[in-house]
């Protein structure tokens, strides 16, 4: 896709003019994505073997269509430029996964916007979504934030696949089913640690490049 064409999407994207635009292919693009997905979203920097592996393991579980999403604003990093999401739309294709591009930063955000779908996410991700400092920002009762994310996935009818992570002392660790308030407990599952692990990650990915650039 020119870039031109690009810039044209993601500049009606960050003003609200559409919400939202699947990649896939060369030059393929889409205001909509298919009924029944599961959508693996982060900042992929970069894709890996794990994310691929995660989204086969969640699509062979489900039984859904996989499809990969970024938003262009990040609760915890850089917004993204065209240039990064040029380079993200092609090598996320290249793996023949489509690629959503959005600005919903927050999965009560999403779940506007991609309704019935189910959030693939990694362990981490679920704990953070159980970190009231994600929801400073919403007009309601300092104790209720994080019920009242839950209530707006649930309406819209999302649900979650947790896949276990291993900590930094190599401990696998999966969703801790304690976090989750009783009445929205039946949103979410996991993925078991025979149907998915790869302790590989895109932190550790960078880490090591950063070593061998090092060294040269």
């Amino acid at each position: 896709m020119n870039q031109k064409k690009l810039k044209n999407i993601i500049t009606e994207i960050i003003f609200q003019k559409i919400p939202f635009c699947l990649f896939y292919g060369a030059n393929k693009f889409s205001y909509e994505i298919p009924a029944n997905s599961v959508i693996l979203s982060g900042s992929f920097n970069p894709f890996h073997i794990g994310h691929k592996q995660m989204l086969l393991a969640a699509q062979k579980k489900t039984n859904y269509n996989a499809l990969i999403e970024i938003s262009i604003t990040n609760v915890d990093k850089d917004e993204l430029i065209i240039s990064d999401i040029q380079k993200q739309i092609d090598m996320i294709n290249d793996h023949k996964f489509p690629l959503i591009v959005s600005n919903a930063p927050r999965f009560f955000e999403k779940s506007n916007l991609f309704p019935e779908s189910i959030f693939l996410i990694g362990n981490d991700t679920f704990e953070r979504l159980f970190d009231v400092k994600y929801y400073n920002d919403l007009k309601t009762s300092i104790s209720l934030p994080i019920n009242q994310n839950l209530e707006i996935i649930k309406e819209n009818g999302c649900k979650f696949l947790v896949a276990g992570r291993t900590s930094e002392n190599n401990i696998f660790n999966n969703m801790d089913s304690s976090l989750i308030p009783k009445k929205f407990k039946f949103m979410f599952s996991s993925l078991k640690e025979s149907q998915f692990r790869n302790d590989i990650s895109s932190t550790k990915i960078r880490n090591l490049s950063r070593r061998k650039n090092e060294y040269r």
